[in-house]
């Protein structure tokens, strides 16, 4: 709808928008199908009140909800979070090595990329369990390869937690993306063994038809190769660390 005239055409433009129906668009307001039918046809007043609760609810702009000048959208650096916003995060999906930076920090690779949602309480319950991180440290990651079977299928997608805190306080035994050294092309997802007496970083894939790969430690920071840790991959994996005596 091109240029709406009334504040009901402009509350229907927004929905259409929206891509929701009327019963998903009235949901945040205990409202029914015929509630916002009367507002979209303005047999219900449409005034500042509404104008505000769309505006919290959806992020739409009360003035131009109200006027039709300016923006559809508020500021969305100050508009509150839409309830589905509130409930569900999207993060991007990387695909080797492309999203990282030199220092090993790996960067959203913007709108193009396609993205996955998941549950905020269930993001917040992962970075509690794997001891830290925020919101935006968590990346999709496309695997490829036979080397992680059976935990890690080839094409399989995984959930990586790329906090700082994360990178420079790895967990033996646990699962990461790594690389040889900070100017590697490839990245690969390992399970990974710091020997302190020899100062290495010692690689190991789940599949033991590929053989452990040792890395040299003296004079690089543990953050410039290991970039983040697998959590998640349709499954926790926090709790199934190999013992010890397996490697």
């Amino acid at each position: 709808m091109t240029n709406p005239s009334s504040k009901g055409e402009r509350i229907k433009a927004l929905r259409l928008s929206l891509k929701k129906s009327q019963e998903e668009f009235g949901a945040p307001f205990d409202m029914t199908k015929a509630g916002v039918s009367a507002w979209e046809t303005e047999k219900t007043q449409v005034g500042e009140l509404l104008a505000y609760a769309l505006e919290a609810a959806w992020g739409a702009s009360r003035h131009w909800l109200l006027t039709g000048e300016g923006s559809m959208w508020a500021d969305v650096s100050i508009r509150p979070l839409s309830p589905m916003e509130n409930t569900f995060l999207d993060r991007p999906l990387i695909i080797g090595a492309a999203s990282c930076g030199p220092g090993g920090e790996i960067h959203d690779p913007g709108p193009e990329a396609s993205r996955y949602s998941l549950r905020r309480d269930f993001a917040s319950r992962i970075l509690t369990r794997c001891g830290g991180g925020k919101e935006e440290d968590l990346f999709y990651l496309l695997c490829r390869g036979e080397s992680m079977r059976p935990t890690i299928q080839d094409k399989e997608i995984v959930l990586l937690n790329a906090a700082m805190s994360i990178r420079m306080n790895p967990k033996n035994n646990g699962i990461y993306l790594v690389r040889r050294n900070p100017e590697d092309p490839e990245v690969r997802v390992k399970r990974l063994r710091i020997d302190m007496t020899l100062g290495h970083l010692v690689l190991a894939s789940d599949n033991r038809s590929f053989p452990p790969i040792t890395i040299p430690l003296e004079g690089v920071p543990l953050q410039q190769l290991i970039l983040g840790r697998v959590v998640w991959v349709g499954r926790y994996l926090l709790d199934t660390d190999p013992p010890e005596e397996d490697w």
